[in-house]
């Protein structure tokens, strides 16, 4: 663990550098903003990783109804051939390679190692590693996969993290054969979110230089918070047949406030990375300010819920 976040902290610091435009004094080394967004998510989601692991089958249950849905709008079934495109520590992968069976294929991708570890380690305890294979990508654009290989393509909640995401959705187009399905989550309305934005007001107070993507923005958790914007990027790619719906979600519960906190902190990489940087005070303020506005929010006390909104988009491949 003390070597992940060795790494992590070089990453961020050399991130700091790249944004500041010191890398050697050479501009033609800075990185472009695609690069720094896939730097900044790879960090972050590699913060996350062990908090993930932690809470593994409490995740599991709280996101299964999500991974159903898209299994559903993808139609994924027996024999089929299926990519994860932001697996994470490998769900909803782990769940469509026992729908799948024996004679179908699942790969799962993501671009942190932290996370594909994870869920290499699952997929042995399940005895999937027949079935499925997770690995490492450098970005969206899945080049190491041959055109119209693919049954389906799944994402759950990762598309709206990517920095272009009407890039990364030609690249599930290509990857599809014909006729094939694409089916992602995104977070609708932030407004949707009381518990994420009371708990993002509160840290922003505390550290006003926390550099958070706005509502709308590329790479940002609300970058896609609308029906009409994830219908353009599916066309733009040039998906058909494209069809949306919002869903209601209760994405954590947890007995009281300060659970909650615990868990958030260890399962969302921005807050880990930034609390590892604050003093002890600082992190104590933020805690009980957190705390006491969960306690308004949910005012019987426990359980303290997650909610949001999600949109479950698919498109179809057109046939050649």
């Amino acid at each position: 663990m003390p070597s992940v976040v060795r790494r992590i902290e070089d990453m961020l610091n050399g991130l700091v550098r790249i944004e500041a435009g010191q890398v050697g004094g050479n501009h033609s080394m800075s990185k472009s903003n695609d690069e720094i967004v896939r730097d900044r998510e790879r960090m972050e989601w590699s913060a996350a990783a062990p908090g993930w692991k932690k809470y593994g089958k409490d995740m599991f249950k709280w996101m299964a109804p999500i991974s159903d849905k898209l299994i559903e709008s993808a139609r994924i079934s027996i024999g089929q051939t299926v990519l994860d495109v932001a697996t994470g520590t490998g769900q909803p992968a782990l769940t469509i390679a026992k729908i799948v069976g024996q004679n179908g294929k699942v790969i799962g991708v993501d671009l942190s190692p932290e996370m594909i570890e994870v869920a290499k380690e699952e997929a042995a305890s399940l005895g999937l590693i027949n079935t499925i294979h997770f690995q490492v990508v450098k970005d969206e654009s899945l080049s190491m996969f041959s055109d119209n290989t693919f049954d389906s393509v799944v994402c759950r909640n990762g598309l709206m993290f990517m920095p272009d995401p009407v890039k990364a959705l030609k690249a599930f187009l290509r990857v599809l054969k014909p006729g094939g399905k694409a089916s992602v989550t995104v977070w609708g309305s932030p407004d949707k979110s009381p518990v994420m934005a009371a708990v993002m007001n509160i840290v922003s107070t505390h550290a006003p230089d926390m550099k958070q993507s706005s509502p709308g923005k590329p790479g940002g958790s609300f970058s896609i918070s609308g029906v009409d914007m994830l219908r353009d990027y599916f066309l733009k790619a040039g998906f058909s047949n494209f069809n949306a719906e919002k869903i209601e979600v209760t994405v954590a519960q947890t007995d009281s406030a300060e659970q909650f906190w615990q868990a958030m902190t260890e399962v969302t990489g921005f807050l880990a990375i930034l609390l590892s940087k604050l003093p002890d005070e600082k992190k104590l303020a933020i805690k009980n300010d957190v705390i006491d506005s969960l306690r308004k929010i949910f005012p019987s006390g426990g359980p303290v819920k997650f909610t949001g909104e999600l949109i479950l988009g698919t498109g179809t491949k057109p046939n050649q």
